[in-house]
């Protein structure tokens, strides 16, 4: 069986080897400049740089030097806008399911709320009623916690002022003050505890997925009785979510692997 790199097309690799250099050039670059920077040949790079130009891919500035238009930003928009996030999440939350035995929930901020998008049951006995859609306040709960956690402080007191800090049980946290000293622990450690703070019996713990601007935009968690996630294993099973997150971060372009 052939090996992969023996169907290159070296010509294509070529014209995608000049459009990579001229968009991380400061300045637009001459044919010459290419030919002696890449050492491609004038004539083939004269070639290339017409077809690339008659797609709309380049465009000169002035008579001999070339730039890349924002065909490629466009195109890469289109793609971003396919990548969903649940679709990229759901294969990681089912082995994090049957790994950790827990319910797993894949959660978004939304009108100052966490708002659940995805599920994924753990195969226990034990089930959790929670549904996509369902809304919690970010004080209560693993992963409202974790999206609250990466917003600035103005954001987070506009949130609490229009969502009050509701106790739902004698573990929740109702103080703005305490509240904010939980968001830098969690920056600290990168995850988030709830012990029985929405509902007695019932633990979760969360960790931030990151886009490739490096801003939080989803966290995932998992979910389990008291008597299940024990205390004593917190930090273990919030590292093995903070590995989870970091891959999916990676599929969706996020560079700088998580280290806390």
């Amino acid at each position: 069986m052939k090996k992969k790199k023996d169907y290159n097309v070296p010509a294509l690799e070529k014209g995608l080897l000049i459009l990579e250099w001229l968009s991380k050039s400061e300045e637009p670059l001459r044919i010459t400049d290419i030919h002696e920077q890449l050492g491609i040949p004038k004539t083939s790079v004269f070639m290339m740089m017409s077809t690339l130009e008659a797609m709309e891919y380049v465009e000169k500035v002035d008579d001999s030097r070339y730039r890349v238009t924002m065909k490629l930003y466009n195109i890469g928009i289109e793609t971003k806008s396919k990548y969903d996030i649940r679709r990229i999440a759901r294969p990681y939350m089912e082995k994090l399911a049957q790994k950790l035995r827990f319910t797993v929930h894949l959660a978004i901020l939304s009108n100052g709320r966490a708002v659940y998008i995805e599920k994924v049951n753990g195969p226990t006995f034990v089930q959790f009623d929670t549904k996509v859609g369902q809304s919690m306040h970010i004080h209560s709960s693993a992963v409202g916690k974790v999206l609250a956690a990466y917003l600035d402080e103005e954001t987070v007191d506009e949130i609490l002022e229009n969502n009050p800090m509701v106790r739902a049980t004698e573990n929740t946290i109702t103080s703005p003050e305490l509240f904010k000293q939980f968001l830098a622990n969690v920056r600290e450690t990168g995850y988030a505890v709830e012990d029985e703070e929405g509902e007695i019996g019932v633990r979760c713990l969360g960790a931030p997925i990151f886009n490739d601007n490096g801003k939080v935009i989803a966290a995932l968690s998992v979910t389990g009785v008291r008597n299940d996630l024990h205390s004593i294993h917190f930090q273990e099973i919030g590292n093995v979510l903070k590995e989870e997150c970091s891959q999916i971060s990676e599929q969706i372009g996020y560079k700088e692997a998580l280290n806390k």
